[in-house]
Protein backbone atom coordinates (compact mmCIF):
# COMPACT_ATOMS: atom_id res chain seq x y z
CA UNK A 1 0.00 0.00 0.00
CA UNK A 2 2.69 2.61 0.90
CA UNK A 3 4.57 1.69 -2.44
CA UNK A 4 1.65 2.25 -4.36
CA UNK A 5 1.19 5.76 -2.73
CA UNK A 6 4.86 6.42 -3.52
CA UNK A 7 4.16 5.65 -7.40
CA UNK A 8 1.14 7.13 -7.43
CA UNK A 9 2.53 10.30 -6.14
CA UNK A 10 5.62 10.31 -8.45
CA UNK A 11 3.12 10.03 -11.67
CA UNK A 12 1.19 13.18 -10.29
CA UNK A 13 4.00 15.27 -10.07
CA UNK A 14 5.18 14.27 -13.39
CA UNK A 15 1.95 14.99 -15.05
CA UNK A 16 1.78 18.58 -13.06
CA UNK A 17 5.43 18.76 -14.38
CA UNK A 18 4.17 17.97 -18.14
CA UNK A 19 1.68 20.34 -17.64
CA UNK A 20 3.69 22.71 -16.34
CA UNK A 21 5.90 22.68 -19.45
CA UNK A 22 2.79 22.69 -22.22
CA UNK A 23 1.48 25.77 -20.68
CA UNK A 24 4.80 27.53 -20.90
CA UNK A 25 5.82 26.21 -24.42
CA UNK A 26 1.90 27.33 -25.34
CA UNK A 27 2.60 31.23 -23.60
CA UNK A 28 5.84 31.22 -24.98
CA UNK A 29 4.75 30.18 -28.55
CA UNK A 30 2.19 32.45 -28.65
CA UNK A 31 2.43 36.37 -29.58
CA UNK A 32 2.62 39.74 -26.87
CA UNK A 33 -1.03 41.24 -27.36
CA UNK A 34 -2.63 37.84 -27.03
CA UNK A 35 -0.52 36.90 -23.71
CA UNK A 36 -1.09 40.31 -22.39
CA UNK A 37 -5.37 39.97 -22.80
CA UNK A 38 -5.41 36.72 -21.69
CA UNK A 39 -3.41 37.33 -18.28
CA UNK A 40 -5.78 40.31 -17.66
CA UNK A 41 -8.97 38.13 -18.74
CA UNK A 42 -7.55 35.55 -15.87
CA UNK A 43 -6.29 37.67 -13.16
CA UNK A 44 -9.22 39.56 -13.59
CA UNK A 45 -11.51 36.75 -13.14
CA UNK A 46 -9.86 35.70 -10.36
CA UNK A 47 -9.30 39.04 -8.28
CA UNK A 48 -12.47 40.83 -8.97
CA UNK A 49 -14.58 39.86 -6.20
CA UNK A 50 -11.91 41.05 -3.76
CA UNK A 51 -11.36 44.20 -5.60
CA UNK A 52 -14.19 45.96 -4.19
CA UNK A 53 -13.78 45.11 -0.43
CA UNK A 54 -10.39 45.93 -0.67
CA UNK A 55 -11.12 49.12 -2.06
CA UNK A 56 -13.14 49.97 0.66
CA UNK A 57 -11.05 48.86 3.32
CA UNK A 58 -8.66 51.72 1.74
CA UNK A 59 -11.28 54.42 1.74
CA UNK A 60 -11.93 53.42 5.55
CA UNK A 61 -8.16 53.45 6.56
CA UNK A 62 -7.67 57.06 4.64
CA UNK A 63 -10.91 58.79 5.72
CA UNK A 64 -9.59 57.40 9.59
CA UNK A 65 -6.17 58.95 8.91
CA UNK A 66 -7.75 61.84 7.86
CA UNK A 67 -9.91 62.02 10.90
CA UNK A 68 -7.34 61.57 13.49
CA UNK A 69 -5.50 64.27 11.83
CA UNK A 70 -8.20 66.82 11.97
CA UNK A 71 -9.07 66.47 15.55
CA UNK A 72 -5.26 66.75 16.12
CA UNK A 73 -5.31 69.98 14.17
CA UNK A 74 -9.45 71.16 15.68
CA UNK A 75 -7.85 70.44 19.61
CA UNK A 76 -4.41 72.28 18.53
CA UNK A 77 -6.53 75.54 17.03
CA UNK A 78 -8.46 75.30 20.56
CA UNK A 79 -6.05 75.64 22.65
CA UNK A 80 -4.40 78.69 21.15
CA UNK A 81 -7.75 80.02 20.67
CA UNK A 82 -7.64 79.45 24.75
CA UNK A 83 -4.33 80.76 24.99
CA UNK A 84 -5.41 84.23 22.73
CA UNK A 85 -8.46 84.71 24.83
CA UNK A 86 -6.70 84.26 28.29
CA UNK A 87 -4.19 87.19 27.42
CA UNK A 88 -6.92 89.00 25.61
CA UNK A 89 -8.37 88.98 29.23
CA UNK A 90 -5.09 89.87 30.76
CA UNK A 91 -4.17 92.42 28.59
CA UNK A 92 -7.88 93.87 29.30
CA UNK A 93 -7.18 93.62 32.78
CA UNK A 94 -3.63 95.10 33.12
CA UNK A 95 -5.76 98.14 31.01
CA UNK A 96 -7.28 98.94 33.65
CA UNK A 97 -5.46 98.11 36.44
CA UNK A 98 -3.14 101.18 34.68
CA UNK A 99 -6.01 103.57 34.55
CA UNK A 100 -6.58 102.72 37.71
CA UNK A 101 -3.42 103.52 38.68
CA UNK A 102 -3.43 106.99 36.95
CA UNK A 103 -6.78 108.10 38.15
CA UNK A 104 -5.46 107.93 42.20
CA UNK A 105 -2.75 109.36 44.46
CA UNK A 106 -1.94 106.09 46.05
CA UNK A 107 1.50 104.28 46.32
CA UNK A 108 0.38 100.94 44.37
CA UNK A 109 2.44 97.38 44.18
CA UNK A 110 1.84 95.32 41.66
CA UNK A 111 1.23 91.60 42.36
CA UNK A 112 -0.24 88.38 41.10
CA UNK A 113 -2.60 85.62 42.51
CA UNK A 114 -0.83 82.19 42.97
CA UNK A 115 -3.12 80.62 45.20
CA UNK A 116 -6.46 80.33 46.13
CA UNK A 117 -9.50 77.98 47.28
CA UNK A 118 -11.49 76.58 44.18
CA UNK A 119 -15.15 78.25 45.88
CA UNK A 120 -15.87 81.23 43.89
CA UNK A 121 -15.84 83.71 47.15
CA UNK A 122 -12.46 82.33 48.39
CA UNK A 123 -12.18 83.61 52.03
CA UNK A 124 -8.46 83.94 51.19
CA UNK A 125 -5.95 84.29 48.60
CA UNK A 126 -2.26 84.06 48.23
CA UNK A 127 -0.32 86.52 45.93
CA UNK A 128 3.77 87.17 45.21
CA UNK A 129 3.99 90.52 44.66
CA UNK A 130 6.77 91.76 42.50
CA UNK A 131 8.27 94.07 44.63
CA UNK A 132 7.45 92.95 48.47
CA UNK A 133 9.60 95.96 50.19
CA UNK A 134 7.22 98.30 52.59
CA UNK A 135 3.91 95.50 52.07
CA UNK A 136 2.41 94.97 55.60
CA UNK A 137 -0.32 93.74 56.96
CA UNK A 138 -2.95 95.60 57.25
CA UNK A 139 -2.78 97.18 53.88
CA UNK A 140 -5.85 97.15 51.30
CA UNK A 141 -5.81 94.98 47.98
CA UNK A 142 -7.70 96.44 44.71
CA UNK A 143 -8.38 95.58 41.63
CA UNK A 144 -10.18 96.79 38.61
CA UNK A 145 -13.39 95.53 39.41
CA UNK A 146 -13.04 97.28 43.22
CA UNK A 147 -11.90 96.03 46.80
CA UNK A 148 -10.22 92.63 47.51
CA UNK A 149 -9.52 92.43 50.42
CA UNK A 150 -6.24 93.32 52.92
CA UNK A 151 -2.76 91.59 53.73
CA UNK A 152 -3.32 89.50 56.83
CA UNK A 153 -0.07 87.42 56.78
CA UNK A 154 3.06 88.97 55.27
CA UNK A 155 6.05 86.62 54.48
CA UNK A 156 9.41 87.31 52.48
CA UNK A 157 7.57 86.33 49.23
CA UNK A 158 4.59 85.59 49.46
CA UNK A 159 1.72 86.82 51.03
CA UNK A 160 -2.29 86.15 52.44
CA UNK A 161 -4.90 88.12 51.27
CA UNK A 162 -8.17 88.14 53.49
CA UNK A 163 -10.83 88.87 50.85
CA UNK A 164 -13.94 91.01 51.21
CA UNK A 165 -15.45 87.27 51.74
CA UNK A 166 -14.18 86.21 54.40
CA UNK A 167 -16.96 85.68 57.20
CA UNK A 168 -14.82 88.02 59.32
CA UNK A 169 -14.44 90.90 57.32
CA UNK A 170 -16.48 94.25 58.11
CA UNK A 171 -16.29 96.81 55.83
CA UNK A 172 -17.68 100.50 56.44
CA UNK A 173 -19.64 101.18 53.44
CA UNK A 174 -21.78 104.12 52.05
CA UNK A 175 -24.92 103.69 49.47
CA UNK A 176 -23.51 105.94 46.66
CA UNK A 177 -27.36 107.76 45.67
CA UNK A 178 -28.27 108.29 49.04
CA UNK A 179 -25.56 108.75 51.36
CA UNK A 180 -26.77 105.97 53.96
CA UNK A 181 -24.34 103.77 55.68
CA UNK A 182 -23.40 100.34 56.47
CA UNK A 183 -21.03 97.59 57.22
CA UNK A 184 -20.59 95.17 54.13
CA UNK A 185 -20.11 91.88 55.17
CA UNK A 186 -20.46 88.40 54.28
CA UNK A 187 -22.98 86.05 55.87
CA UNK A 188 -21.68 82.33 56.48
CA UNK A 189 -19.41 82.87 53.26
CA UNK A 190 -22.79 82.61 50.83
CA UNK A 191 -24.65 85.91 50.94
CA UNK A 192 -22.76 89.75 50.94
CA UNK A 193 -24.97 91.65 52.85
CA UNK A 194 -25.22 95.43 53.82
CA UNK A 195 -26.07 95.68 57.85
CA UNK A 196 -26.92 97.85 60.40
CA UNK A 197 -29.26 100.12 57.86
CA UNK A 198 -32.74 101.33 59.73
CA UNK A 199 -35.80 100.79 58.41
CA UNK A 200 -36.08 104.61 57.62
CA UNK A 201 -33.35 104.92 55.26
CA UNK A 202 -33.43 105.86 51.33
CA UNK A 203 -32.20 102.59 49.63
CA UNK A 204 -33.30 101.06 46.63
CA UNK A 205 -32.84 98.08 44.69
CA UNK A 206 -29.96 98.60 41.93
CA UNK A 207 -28.07 101.30 44.31
CA UNK A 208 -24.29 101.13 44.06
CA UNK A 209 -22.16 100.50 47.20
CA UNK A 210 -19.25 101.61 47.68
CA UNK A 211 -16.37 101.94 50.68
CA UNK A 212 -17.13 104.95 53.10
CA UNK A 213 -13.37 105.22 54.34
CA UNK A 214 -14.97 105.86 58.28
CA UNK A 215 -13.72 102.68 59.14
CA UNK A 216 -10.23 103.99 58.77
CA UNK A 217 -8.61 101.21 57.16
CA UNK A 218 -9.74 100.88 54.17
CA UNK A 219 -10.15 104.72 51.60
CA UNK A 220 -13.32 105.75 50.28
CA UNK A 221 -14.54 105.32 46.65
CA UNK A 222 -13.63 101.48 46.13
CA UNK A 223 -16.76 99.44 44.51
CA UNK A 224 -18.15 96.83 46.83
CA UNK A 225 -21.37 96.01 44.34
CA UNK A 226 -24.98 96.86 43.82
CA UNK A 227 -28.12 95.87 45.60
CA UNK A 228 -30.17 93.21 44.76
CA UNK A 229 -32.35 92.33 46.80
CA UNK A 230 -33.99 94.18 50.03
CA UNK A 231 -36.49 92.63 52.44
CA UNK A 232 -38.21 94.69 55.22
CA UNK A 233 -39.15 92.97 58.73
CA UNK A 234 -41.39 95.45 60.44
CA UNK A 235 -40.69 93.47 63.59
CA UNK A 236 -36.66 94.29 63.50
CA UNK A 237 -35.31 97.60 63.48
CA UNK A 238 -33.09 96.99 60.73
CA UNK A 239 -33.41 96.31 56.92
CA UNK A 240 -32.31 93.20 55.02
CA UNK A 241 -30.38 93.93 51.92
CA UNK A 242 -28.28 91.78 49.83
CA UNK A 243 -25.50 92.91 47.81
CA UNK A 244 -24.36 91.68 44.68
CA UNK A 245 -20.55 91.54 44.88
CA UNK A 246 -18.68 93.17 42.10
CA UNK A 247 -15.65 91.13 42.66
CA UNK A 248 -15.02 88.23 40.58
CA UNK A 249 -12.33 86.02 42.24
CA UNK A 250 -12.39 83.78 39.02
CA UNK A 251 -11.15 87.06 36.55
CA UNK A 252 -8.80 88.38 39.31
CA UNK A 253 -5.53 87.09 38.79
CA UNK A 254 -3.26 90.83 38.87
CA UNK A 255 -4.21 92.71 41.70
CA UNK A 256 -2.72 96.09 43.47
CA UNK A 257 -1.31 96.87 46.97
CA UNK A 258 -2.31 100.22 48.79
CA UNK A 259 1.37 100.66 50.76
CA UNK A 260 0.48 104.91 50.93
CA UNK A 261 -0.11 107.72 49.26
CA UNK A 262 -3.14 110.36 49.51
CA UNK A 263 -6.95 108.81 50.42
CA UNK A 264 -10.02 110.73 48.45
CA UNK A 265 -11.39 112.95 50.42
CA UNK A 266 -14.42 111.03 52.68
CA UNK A 267 -18.23 111.61 51.75
CA UNK A 268 -20.36 114.27 52.91
CA UNK A 269 -23.26 112.59 54.63
CA UNK A 270 -25.61 115.47 54.00
CA UNK A 271 -29.18 114.14 54.20
CA UNK A 272 -30.93 112.88 50.72
CA UNK A 273 -33.30 115.10 48.81
CA UNK A 274 -35.98 112.51 47.90
CA UNK A 275 -38.02 111.18 50.30
CA UNK A 276 -38.04 107.54 51.59
CA UNK A 277 -41.12 105.43 51.01
CA UNK A 278 -40.35 104.20 54.78
CA UNK A 279 -40.09 107.91 56.24
CA UNK A 280 -42.35 108.37 58.95
CA UNK A 281 -45.78 110.58 57.50
CA UNK A 282 -46.62 113.80 59.49
CA UNK A 283 -49.48 113.66 61.57
CA UNK A 284 -52.51 115.05 60.83
CA UNK A 285 -53.66 117.64 62.97
CA UNK A 286 -56.96 116.86 64.41
CA UNK A 287 -59.65 119.98 64.84
CA UNK A 288 -61.53 120.22 67.66
CA UNK A 289 -64.72 121.69 68.20
CA UNK A 290 -64.91 124.64 70.08
CA UNK A 291 -66.12 124.20 73.79
CA UNK A 292 -69.46 125.55 74.77
CA UNK A 293 -70.70 128.74 76.43
CA UNK A 294 -71.73 128.78 79.73
CA UNK A 295 -74.52 131.00 80.43
CA UNK A 296 -74.32 131.68 84.18
CA UNK A 297 -77.81 134.41 85.12
CA UNK A 298 -78.48 135.51 88.67
CA UNK A 299 -81.83 134.47 90.23
CA UNK A 300 -84.41 137.50 89.62
CA UNK A 301 -86.53 136.71 93.35
CA UNK A 302 -85.75 139.80 95.54
CA UNK A 303 -83.67 139.10 98.80
CA UNK A 304 -85.27 139.78 102.05
CA UNK A 305 -83.24 141.29 104.29
CA UNK A 306 -83.58 141.47 108.26
CA UNK A 307 -84.19 144.30 110.35
CA UNK A 308 -81.38 144.58 112.98
CA UNK A 309 -83.71 145.30 115.61
CA UNK A 310 -84.95 141.71 115.40
CA UNK A 311 -81.95 140.53 115.33
CA UNK A 312 -80.66 139.19 118.88
CA UNK A 313 -79.17 141.71 121.06
CA UNK A 314 -80.63 144.63 119.31
CA UNK A 315 -81.43 147.75 121.25
CA UNK A 316 -85.38 147.55 121.89
CA UNK A 317 -88.01 150.72 122.26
Amino acid sequence: MLLFNRRFWRRHDIAVLIAALLISAVLAVLPSGLKTAGGGGVVGTLFAPLEYPASQVRSLFSSWRDNQELRLRLAVTSLENISLKEAARENDEFRKLLELKSRTRWLLKAARVVGREPAARAPFLVIEPGDPKDIRDDMPAVSDRGLVGKVVNSGPKYFQVATIFDPDSRVSAIVARSLVLGIFRTDRGQRCILDRVSLRSDVREGDTVLTSGYGQVFPSGLMLGTVERIRVDKRQLTMNIEISPSLDLNRTSQMFIITGGINPPLPSLAPAKAPDSLASRPRRRIKFPPPPELDIRLPQAPVPVPDESELPGGTGQ
